[in-house]
């Protein structure tokens, strides 16, 4: 690439780091056009459209990548989550699996293979990987979240309240955990402890409306 055309890709690079993915398509779009076979180009504009939702379009652009280039590990995983978020999830599982094949040590292909094998109901599968994220970061909460989500999913209950109140220890306003420790304990049967910590959800986000919710439907019993 020539100098426009590096500043013109650092530019779109920025769009998307800043959440602004519609602004950086149409000088991607002029990029590729220019460079029809350039892999990272089309990973930048499948990153793109799964941000603003198009995930058959997202698909479409890492296929395109892994024709030209099978190597890095992040187009396998990037390939991976567009297929997760069209719920192909036998499709993605492959995908993180080829990723950590090529490196062994990804966090995020890791985190997004258990969420898929989460999905897929084997729970005990997903806790080995939220495992292996979480020894190389163990503050990592949406692991945490999704680890205590599959102890739920067990019935471990009393260990997935205890990750729960881990996050909470590290971000004491975070009120998926406050929520998720509430739902724990109705599903238990436990409704005096359940309407405390949807009341404590509430209070850190008066406008969790899932918290109201099922605060409401335990005031009518």
């Amino acid at each position: 690439m020539n100098a426009k055309k590096v500043y013109t890709a650092a530019t779109a690079i920025r769009d998307i780091q800043r959440g602004r993915p519609e602004k950086a398509l149409k000088p991607l779009e002029k990029l590729i056009k220019d460079a029809p076979d350039n892999p990272a180009l089309w990973n930048l504009k499948g990153v793109a459209l799964g941000m603003i939702g198009d995930h058959e379009g997202s698909l479409a652009c890492y296929e395109k990548v892994l024709t030209t280039d099978p190597g890095p590990a992040v187009y396998w995983n990037n390939k991976g989550l567009a297929l997760q978020n069209l719920g192909r999830y036998a499709e993605a599982e492959e995908m993180y699996k080829k990723a950590l094949e090529r490196d062994p040590e990804s966090l995020e292909a890791r985190y997004n293979l258990a969420n898929t094998l989460q999905s897929l109901g084997r729970f005990e599968e997903a806790l080995d990987y939220y495992e292996k994220v979480l020894y190389d970061r163990p503050d990592h909460i949406l692991t945490m979240l999704n680890m205590g989500n599959a102890l739920a999913a067990l019935h471990r209950f009393e260990e997935a309240i205890a990750m729960y109140q881990e996050i909470l220890e590290i971000n004491p306003e975070y009120s998926d955990a406050a929520y998720n420790i509430g739902h724990t304990y109705e599903e238990q049967g436990d409704f005096d402890n359940a309407t405390v910590w949807y009341t404590r959800t509430l209070e850190i986000d008066p406008d969790y409306h899932h918290a109201r919710e099922q605060l409401d439907l335990l005031k009518k019993r």
